[in-house]
């Protein structure tokens, strides 16, 4: 185990079984896609068995019609899409917290969807920290409302889970006491570490996590998430005045977006890079829409059944449902398309979109996911050979890719002066005052890419400047 199992719970407190299934699709994938590609497939397939799980909740619910359209919402949001391609831990939480959430719900009524719910805390427990946390609202929502139906739950998840998450991390099987501490700990202090608390550009400062208005985490959810999204998730949730039948699971579904988002006020909580540390919050505040599309389509079906004129119309039901799907999720569709593949960058139109959202000093990219395979392929066309390039912070990022034969072996990279082509990555959180004045001056780019106008790479020749601003 010491020597094929590397690693740094300092650096890296992160379990491993997103990455563990990363691997498995990459080794699955190799005859057919890139390394890269191969690799991705982990996070995509976490996300497909997200998306059926919505579906499958809310069709028992509300119905085929209100499944689909909720699992559609899921896909539609951009930064759950953007991150379905990029491997790291927060999807898979993502989809583990709802997981955990849909198990507890269905164990209330079957002992073996409750040992399937040890199972699947466990594996959320393997997958990143804060899913220690989980229970917090499911339980406080089965005593509530189930107190007489939750101890089979609440069994498994003292028992089971504890088996799944030392049986699937390697690194816990020896010292399993002292290391399940040291995970813990780990996880516990990385707000309170310099190293890790990374700045975070909100309205032309930077600050760090302890620094931010105590609303930041509904604040970014709401900016990143299309309207359309917004509006009936909140619909969904004041549905829970009226909707007596389902009042219970809806107040459940609440009760974890709330939650998750509340967390982010919590001391030593790190919410750099966006909504990314809120991931979790999105699955929920789909089925929370999904629940608000229900709402209104059985509003406007009940007001079409009692005019004698539209009654008449064959299959009135079905149409009017097809007709509001589509109203819905045009706009966040074709934002979703205008932005790929640089989802992560999306901001709605409640700041003015990327464009608004740029101008207010809000941050744009973070990461790396500007450094596109066109991007890459751009500079190895462009730049002339035997040249050297400096990327400020991203130089490592360039290393890598240059290690992995995606950027030619004959460009010299330096994290130092002199050079003769300078990248920037437009994190503005990472960059200095001189660096962002580059990027917003009236220098021209060699090459960029930008996104609404608002730059998110770009290439600075440094050789008539003898590396000099």
């Amino acid at each position: 185990i010491k020597v094929n199992w590397h690693w740094n719970p300092y650096n890296v407190p992160h379990p491993p079984f997103s990455r563990i299934v990363s691997g498995i699709a990459k080794e699955l994938s190799a005859p057919f896609l890139d390394k890269f590609s191969a690799y991705r497939m982990g996070p995509a397939l976490f996300f497909a068995v997200l998306a059926v799980a919505v579906y499958l909740w809310m069709h028992e619910l509300f119905g085929r019609a209100t499944g689909l359209f909720s699992a559609l919402t899921l896909v539609l949001i951009p930064n759950l899409f953007g991150y379905a391609h990029i491997a790291v831990t927060d999807l898979p939480l993502a989809t583990m917290w709802f997981l955990t959430a849909f198990c507890f719900w269905k164990g209330l009524g079957s002992w073996k969807w409750s040992i399937a719910l040890g199972v699947v805390w466990g594996l959320a427990l393997s997958t990143k920290f804060p899913a220690l946390l989980i229970p917090a609202p499911l339980i406080l929502w089965g005593h509530l409302f189930h107190r007489d139906k939750y101890v089979n739950n609440l069994f498994t998840m003292i028992s089971v889970a504890p088996l799944v998450m030392v049986a699937t991390q390697p690194y816990l099987w020896h010292q399993s006491g002292l290391r399940v501490l040291e995970f813990l700990y780990e996880g516990l202090s990385r707000g309170y570490r310099p190293e890790t608390n990374f700045g975070i550009y909100f309205y032309d400062q930077v600050l760090l996590s302890s620094q931010l208005p105590w609303y930041y985490s509904f604040f970014v959810v709401g900016i990143t998430t299309p309207e359309p999204i917004i509006l009936l998730a909140l619909l969904g949730a004041a549905s829970i005045l009226w909707m007596r039948e389902h009042r219970n699971l809806l107040l459940l579904l609440f009760a974890n977006a709330a939650f998750i988002l509340l967390l982010g006020l919590m001391p030593g909580a790190v919410l750099h890079d966006g909504a990314r540390q809120m991931l979790s919050a999105l699955p929920f505040i789909a089925a929370l829409a999904g629940a608000g599309f229900y709402s209104v389509l059985v509003s406007l079906q009940t007001l079409i059944q009692r005019s004698e004129r539209l009654r008449g119309i064959q299959s009135f039901k079905t149409k009017v449902t097809l007709i509001l799907f589509l109203l819905v999720v045009f706009s966040p569709a074709l934002d979703l398309y205008i932005t790929h593949p640089f989802q992560l960058s999306y901001y709605n139109r409640l700041v003015g979109g990327i464009q608004g959202a740029y101008e207010r000093g809000l941050e744009m990219t973070y990461f790396m996911e500007a450094m596109t395979p066109a991007f890459l392929r751009t500079l190895n066309e462009k730049i002339p050979a035997n040249a050297t390039i400096n990327a400020s912070f991203a130089t490592f990022m360039l290393s890598y890719y240059q290690k992995e034969g995606l950027l030619r072996h004959d460009i010299k990279i330096t994290d130092s002066q002199p050079f003769d082509y300078f990248i920037l990555l437009n994190r503005r959180s990472a960059l200095a005052p001189r660096e962002r004045k580059l990027v917003n001056g009236v220098a021209k780019p060699y090459v960029a890419i930008s996104l609404a106008d608002v730059p998110l790479v770009s290439a600075f020749d440094f050789r008539k400047h003898d590396g000099k601003e």
